[in-house]
């Protein structure tokens, strides 16, 4: 029923506040009102709309809202699977980063004005995402409203929006229908202006007891009894007088959170189920239709309720029956996890999380395995192998290690209990693999289960490979890091399985291990397209370790361009932890070889002081160890001693500390004794370090020992000795200079001596090769390439083919969709490459695109010949 002067006054504050917030019982209306003031929005604006339900938490919700958000074909700077990552990390700063990037998305919208409204929003208990709403008003501009439908006042900080006249509310005094409006209602229905005027007065204007009272009516007169209370009256008067086969048929799928004639029949076994759903939505009877392929309605809170009330009072087995058929159905995890919970099937439910947890997380809802997990009761969880399994993997990719050791111990125990032994040894290795990755590798080798993994299956067989190659990256066997990286690598191809692909990520110490070049690539490719369609952390981890390659190397230029790159992709993913620990490192050794002694300190100083406390082990300690070696390479001789008083605390601390492990040690303490002018302490320290030259190797530090080691013989007039120390590495070209970046202008210095005969043709070559000044004039391209619409060279310069393709077709004005079904692409991709080229062009919005391509001369955007 029209309401214009309600309708008006909401139109006005959607379109004025930045929150509206319609708080009232069920059946007041709220969400009809919303919807037709929505509806009557002036041209140019636009809502998104969000229908929530029980049990969503922040991750759901955001979701949805991408999904609404879809239309208006924002320009994210950070993909929609980033952000939820970011909000849903539990870590504050991350939260408000999250709810900021969004509001820039949303300012940079084409829209005049925009709604972002929220339906059911009391269903949602999860203070996260209360939380997330907050920050997300914070920050929210004039051209943006959220409003919000609910039935009780959300635990929002709404006392500063009330204050500054920022808030609009609407409560149900507000939404009871004024004696006119109920007799509009009402005596067009046949009722007399008495029977009207009493229904009125015994509703006091609820819309819905004024809706029920007049189906009530209709069915058995105006004398009929009346309950206030909505769920006793749906019961007793609008169930009582439907069909019994349409009745019986809602009871029973009301259990489903929307209809369908598919799963309402693998539901009830009644092939009927598109009949009364078809009758449901002519009788107009409490729903509303919320998809059409297949036709999807949903009932109103009010009435499911009703239904639930009373099969869970009257038909309390066959309840539980239905939930647990309708989970076998549910392909949703949330849902079907809530489901299996609620027909009592714990074992179950924790067998199927188990089960989907592993593509789960890949998909970047590794906070949602979490969440999932924690929902059991604690004493079954205590006692559930599954759930145990599955808070352990979850915690050890959150890096949250020392809890994740507790669950993988306890699941081993408890899969082994009940006589499972492959899920047993799976959880061993898992545990094994993630001490070994800690530093720890003699408890990794004591939880190895005994066995042979590959008779175990594919995760077992990677696991086993995993644990192998990170127990020799921590004992220093450097050379023996690259075969087993490359069978890890084989088997990963032969399982084909993309979400295995994440269990193992170069890190930053790994890719300065010899032999370990076209490895790097094989990975970097492969683990590309194992996430093709997804943006989350491999695809900018791949690129990152394509530049690590290129750095070790010696193709400074090249490792800059993908370090470029590789920002740009951790901005589009959200900024994870692991991207941003690595990104820092490589950008503290590569500036560092650039020269750019200010950017590669900063770069180190972070990376060293970020190091998640929660990872444990010698994470902070290579942390801390890297940090020093760029700070002796920049000369910063007070950040250096800092480092290694750090280290020293840390190292108090560390099991398995033993001598041969902490031998590079011995190295960055000589660094030390060198800028302190103690140049004799420094040499003898280098040469101590050297004498066990494999396990020394970290960071390449082995090839940073030698050169310094030969400069400094080679200044003392003894070319021979010099020479005798270059030949070493001079053997290994295959690899590049690798750490001797570290000491590059003492290579360079190298390079340019003479040395006669006692360096060979080969080997004089690669020195001279490793000392060219490559990419040293790279740091200069750092700034952005665009400043206020000037660009030099022409477009293909700037952009890809493929970005330059997506950029004319922006300029023709065509959306995401239609950009997609033009090349041939998926949508998420068309909205990464939009997201390059508004970050290569310096732009903020897909109309400064647009204009900025048609302001080029043709010429400028022609692709080469």
């Amino acid at each position: 029923m029209p309401r214009p002067a309600l309708e008006q006054r909401l139109v006005q504050a959607l379109g004025e506040q930045p929150l509206v917030l319609l708080c009232a019982p069920g059946g007041c209306g709220k969400t009809a009102l919303l919807a037709r003031a929505l509806e009557q929005l002036p041209a140019g604006h636009g809502a998104a709309w969000v229908t929530l339900d029980a049990g969503d938490d922040l991750h759901r919700l955001l979701q949805c809202l991408w999904q609404a958000l879809e239309p208006f074909d924002l320009p994210w700077r950070t993909s929609p699977e980033g952000l939820a990552a970011m909000a849903t990390s539990r870590d504050p700063g991350r939260q408000r980063q999250a709810a900021e990037a969004l509001v820039n998305a949303l300012e940079a919208c084409e829209l005049a004005h925009g709604v972002i409204a929220l339906d059911d929003l009391h269903h949602v208990d999860d203070a996260e995402a209360l939380a997330f709403l907050d920050h997300l008003l914070l920050r929210l501009g004039e051209r943006w409203t959220l409003a919000v439908a609910t039935r009780q006042e959300p635990a929002l900080r709404l006392a500063r929006l009330r204050a500054m006249g920022l808030l609009t509310e609407l409560r149900a005094a507000d939404l009871q229908f004024s004696r006119d409006e109920a007799l509009a209602l009402l005596l067009p229905a046949g009722l007399d202006a008495g029977a009207a005027e009493a229904l009125h007065c015994r509703t006091l204007g609820w819309p819905a007891g004024l809706r029920l009272a007049l189906g009530g009516a209709r069915g058995a007169g105006p004398g009929s009894a009346i309950d206030r209370q909505a769920i006793d009256f749906l019961t007793s008067e609008v169930l009582a007088q439907l069909d019994p086969a349409l009745r019986e048929f809602l009871l029973r799928t009301s259990v489903l959170h929307e209809l369908d004639a598919g799963r309402c029949e693998a539901l009830t076994g009644d092939a009927r189920a598109w009949v009364h759903l078809d009758a449901l939505e002519r009788l107009d009877l409490f729903v509303t239709v919320v998809g059409d392929q297949p036709r999807t309605l949903k009932l109103h809170d009010l009435f499911r309720d009703a239904l639930r009330q009373q099969m869970q009072t009257g038909r309390r087995d066959e309840w539980l029956a239905l939930q647990a058929r309708a989970a076998a159905n549910e392909g949703d995890p949330v849902r079907q996890q809530a489901l299996l919970l609620g027909a009592r099937r714990l074992d179950e439910a924790a067998a199927s999380l188990r089960q989907r947890s592993l593509r789960l997380m890949f998909e970047g809802g590794v906070h949602t395995v979490v969440r999932l997990a924690e929902q059991f009761p604690p004493d079954f969880a205590r006692t559930s192998a599954d759930v145990q399994d599955v808070a352990g993997y979850a915690k050890w990719r959150l890096w949250r290690n020392a809890e994740a050791d507790q669950h993988l111990q306890a699941a081993e125990a408890l899969h082994r209990a009940r006589g499972d032994e492959a899920s047993a040894r799976l959880a061993a290795l898992r545990r094994a693999t993630m001490l070994a990755g800690i530093g720890r590798p003699d408890a990794a080798r004591l939880a190895l289960p005994a066995g042979d993994a590959d008779a175990d299956g594919a995760e077992a067989q990677v696991h086993a490979r995993v644990c192998a190659t990170w127990i020799a990256l921590e004992e220093g066997a450097s050379r023996a890091v690259a075969p087993r990286f490359e069978a890890l690598l084989r088997t990963l191809e032969q399982a084909r399985q993309n979400e295995l692909w994440a269990t193992m990520v170069p890190t930053p110490r790994l890719t300065a291990c010899p032999a370990m070049g076209p490895l790097l690539a094989r990975w970097a490719d492969a683990a590309s397209l194992a996430e093709a369609e997804s943006p989350l952390l491999l695809s900018a981890l791949a690129p990152m370790t394509q530049g690590w390659r290129a750095l070790w190397a010696g193709r400074l230029d090249e490792a800059l361009r993908w370090l470029r790159r590789s920002e740009r992709d951790e901005r589009w993913v959200g900024y994870p932890p692991i991207v941003q620990s690595h990104r820092l490192a490589f950008t503290a050794v590569l500036q560092m070889a650039l020269g750019q002694r200010e950017p590669a300190l900063a770069a180190a100083r972070a990376h060293g002081d970020g190091f998640p406390p929660s990872y444990g082990g010698r994470g902070p300690w290579y942390a801390l160890f890297l940090m020093g070696r760029v700070a002796a390479s920049c000369g910063d001789t007070a950040l250096l001693r800092d480092a290694l008083a750090r280290l020293a605390q840390v190292q108090a601390g560390l099991p398995e500390a033993t001598p041969l492990r902490l031998q590079a040690l011995l190295g960055l303490q000589g660094h030390l004794a060198w800028l302190e002018g103690r140049p004799g302490e420094a040499v003898a320290r280098w040469q101590r370090t050297l004498e066990h030259e494999e396990a020394c190797d970290l960071f390449g530090l082995a090839h940073e020992l030698r050169t310094l080691l030969a400069l400094q013989r080679l200044r003392a007039r003894d070319p021979a000795a010099a020479a005798a120390w270059l030949a070493p590495m001079l053997q290994q070209a295959a690899d590049g200079p690798r750490g001797a970046l570290f000491a590059l202008p003492a290579l360079r210095e190298l390079a340019a001596a003479p040395w006669g005969t006692r360096l060979d043709t080969a080997a004089l070559a690669t020195l001279r090769a490793w000392g060219l000044p490559a990419g040293a004039d790279a740091a200069a391209g750092s700034a952005p390439a665009i400043a206020a619409g000037i660009a030099p060279g022409p477009l293909h310069e700037l952009l890809s083919a493929r970005e330059t393709e997506v950029l004319s077709l922006m300029a023709r004005g065509l959306s995401n969709k239609l950009i997609a079904r033009e090349l041939d692409l998926s949508p998420h991709t068309v909205k990464r490459h939009v997201a390059h080229v508004l970050d290569k062009l310096d732009l903020a919005s897909r109309s400064q695109a647009a204009a900025w391509y048609h302001a080029q001369p043709q010429a400028r955007r022609s692709a080469p010949a």
